[in-house]
């Protein structure tokens, strides 16, 4: 449904920005020559945290590119926002303009047939020599850029154009940050750029990036960036540049290592020792800035009640150290939340829940190996400790093995729990391959618990313990997490407790949710000399015109179509001279008349939550002929739409 009001708008004109000179020494056939950009280029992006504080590029065009005549080669680049310039400006998207010189001092635009409207510049050199090349990223809606649209300048890069291949003999790798974060949320980013550092300079084959644990994190084959998972897998990839030769197919390889993680890495003590907690990452420095604030706090959660208690740090503290341990601290979660307000809004996020693993020095040494597997689908996505897409009636089995690995004390009497989520039903539990008896306390709020007593570990003694169980009902999106743990006794009748790794099960309703927002026009001329008129800003990415949460587990190839079910007419009847559009890239529709495909998916794909840019998706095309004044509305159909492919 929408609506909108006869009325008038405006449109304002833009103007064009100065370019300022820079000089920059570069070296070309052993020759020094002064270069001029067209516009000074923009500093280096700066971080905080994850969060970009200054506008930037993350990739800049190579300083230095070399290939042979005739032979193509692409300028790679990424550029971003600040944090800050993204919240005032959200309604516009990135627009580029590549600009090309042949002496460094006169500056031309490269035409858009040429590419020169593209992120990625590919060019190809027609003669020995070089050629100057720089970008304008700006942000903006349809007419811009003008002096208040926010716009970052790349450095200068130099296409050295040879007249023979010139091979690799060296190769080192880089990241521009050794941790990244793999938390989805409003402020920080889960990605970073490896670097090829070759030897010699002017190589002229190509580099092509690889990683071995996709299921952590993704890297592009021709620019490096790379990208965590956000579904909360932890570890460390390896990151391999592979540089080819153009003239013989020869290659070199190197690599280098990075961590993805949540924020705060486990932290093992013995009892009587401190444990510290830092954040990991880009930690970066933090600049004033005019209405923007931050915060750091520190929390810690009780693995058995889940009760939260701030923790008292010296403000905004990067870290946290504990104060001397004890055994009852094993198990104990510690997490940072970080606050920044700007704008009169607040951004937010926590960090990872961080383990506190408590070991006794002359008591038991205990060690819990656990496993959790979905007996009835498995997920590509599934790891030992979690598992994705579970649904009602889904049969899960907890596998746990416990060991004494001490050469010198006993565990004795003790109970093993396991927390399960309210409305599980428990089909068995085994303990060593048999029948075991267990209770289920029912008191808690949030969750169940499986009880097994009367263990007893001997020196070097192991148990091993199978929890069967059937899933209750799902009707939303959630995260269940179950630390299990087991208290008992030593030789000495002290008090033994070891908590273990969580496990955790995301659970789906194997449904495609989806809500639709209103789409509003604003106001307009009663004569609007046949043009389009553009929804108004609410309704324009990044605010989503259809939000969708696909929690289908089986994802089949999807189609979903629009259309219009009548002319748009006000309340007393009178119809718009005007008609819906659905425009895209590729074609135009007049949904009153036919239906639009606005989305597809292929098989196993999820169908996405969906936005139009200003200019695209559904618009209103007004007839030269006089309307009435009220408001109109028409009914927009959605229909989703299984395919065959």
């Amino acid at each position: 449904m929408f609506s909108f009001f006869v009325g008038r708008f405006a449109i304002k004109k833009s103007k064009e920005v100065e370019a300022a000179e820079l000089t920059a020494g570069l070296i070309d056939n052993r020759d020094e020559v002064t270069i001029v950009p067209k516009h000074e280029p923009t500093g280096d992006v700066r971080k905080f945290l994850g969060i970009w504080m200054t506008s930037g590029y993350s990739l800049q065009p190579q300083a230095n590119a070399y290939t042979i005549e005739g032979t193509p080669i692409t300028l790679y680049t990424d550029a971003g926002r600040s944090f800050l310039t993204t919240i005032l400006t959200f309604t516009s998207w990135q627009h580029y303009q590549w600009y090309e010189s042949s002496d460094g001092k006169k500056w031309s635009s490269v035409s858009d047939k040429k590419g020169g409207d593209k992120r990625n510049l590919t060019v190809t050199p027609t003669e020995v020599g070089v050629k100057y090349y720089q970008l304008r990223t700006a942000w903006y809606m349809l007419f811009g850029p003008t002096i208040f649209d926010p716009q970052v300048w790349s450095q200068v890069a130099t296409v050295h154009a040879l007249d023979s291949d010139v091979d690799v003999t060296d190769l080192k790798v880089t990241t521009d940050d050794d941790y990244i974060y793999n938390l989805k949320n409003d402020i920080t980013t889960t990605s970073t750029y490896a670097r090829a550092d070759i030897e010699p300079k002017d190589f002229t084959g190509t580099v092509k990036w690889s990683i071995d644990k996709p299921e952590i994190a993704t890297i592009d084959e021709d620019t490096g960036l790379i990208e965590a998972n956000t579904r909360s897998i932890s570890g460390e990839v390896k990151v391999t540049a592979t540089a080819i030769n153009s003239s013989n197919g020869g290659i070199k390889e190197a690599s280098t290592t990075l961590m993805v993680g949540g924020g705060l890495e486990d932290q093992t003590v013995y009892a009587g020792e401190t444990a510290t907690f830092k954040l990991m990452g880009n930690i970066g420095e933090f600049e004033d800035q005019e209405d923007l604030a931050y915060s750091i706090r520190w929390f810690k959660e009780d693995p058995i009640d889940h009760e939260q208690e701030e923790i008292e740090v010296g403000k905004n503290s990067i870290s946290h150290t504990t104060p001397v341990t004890t055994l009852d601290d094993d198990g104990t979660e510690i997490f940072a939340h970080i606050e920044v307000k700007t704008g009169g809004k607040k951004y937010e996020y926590d960090t990872n829940k961080a383990k506190l693993n408590v070991l006794s020095k002359d008591g038991p040494e205990i060690s819990i190996d656990d496993t959790l597997t979905n007996k009835t689908v498995s997920d590509k996505n599934d790891s030992a400790t979690m598992l994705f897409d579970v649904i009602g009636n889904d049969n899960l089995v907890y596998d746990t093995k416990i060991t004494n690995n001490s050469s010198g004390s006993r565990l004795k009497n003790a109970t093993y729990y396991l927390p399960i989520r309210k409305g599980t039903k428990v089909n068995n539990v085994l303990v060593d391959g048999t029948d075991s008896d267990y209770q289920i306390n029912t008191d808690g709020k949030s969750d169940d618990i499986v009880e097994i007593s009367g263990l007893n570990f001997g020196i070097n003694q192991s148990h091993t313990i199978e929890i069967d169980i059937k899933i209750g009902d799902v009707n939303k999106r959630e995260t269940y997490r179950s630390t299990g743990y087991i208290h008992g006794v030593d030789d000495n009748d002290t008090a033994y407790q070891k908590f273990s790794e969580a496990r955790t099960i995301n659970l789906i309703t194997n449904k495609l949710e989806y809500s639709v927002n209103d789409i509003d026009y604003g106001s307009i001329k009663p004569i609007a000399n046949e043009k389009l008129i553009y929804r108004q800003e609410k309704t324009n990415w990044p605010n989503n015109i259809l939000d969708i949460d696909d929690m289908r587990r089986n994802k089949t190839a999807l189609k979903l179509f629009l259309s219009q079910e009548a002319p748009l007419k006000d309340d007393q009847e009178n119809e718009l001279q005007g008609h819906l559009k659905y425009i895209n890239d590729d074609s135009e529709a007049d949904l009153l008349n036919s239906s639009a495909i606005v989305s597809e998916t292929s098989g196993g794909q999820e169908m996405n939550s969906l936005s139009w840019r200003t200019d695209k998706g559904v618009l209103l095309e007004m007839n030269n002929k006089l309307n009435k004044s009220g408001s109109y509305h028409a009914k927009l159909n959605w229909t989703f739409v299984d395919s065959v492919q």
